[in-house]
């Protein structure tokens, strides 16, 4: 079966919460089939504080 694309516009700060959502209720109507893989967009960011570095996640759209 032939899988589509889609964007879901959410809160910003609020991505990862709706993905966990989302995955919650394929699964609770046990719909994995129907389903490709969920993703938040995100880089890893290597940023320099107190003289150390920090790796954090950087989300590529925000919101």
């Amino acid at each position: 079966m032939a899988m589509n694309w889609y964007v879901v516009h959410a809160y910003s700060g609020f991505e990862n919460q709706v993905k966990r959502s989302l995955e919650d209720r394929i699964k609770r109507h046990a719909m994995e089939e129907k389903f490709g893989q969920i993703l938040v967009p995100t880089e890893e960011v290597v940023e320099m504080k107190d003289g150390q570095k920090r790796k954090s996640d950087r989300k590529f759209f925000p919101g």
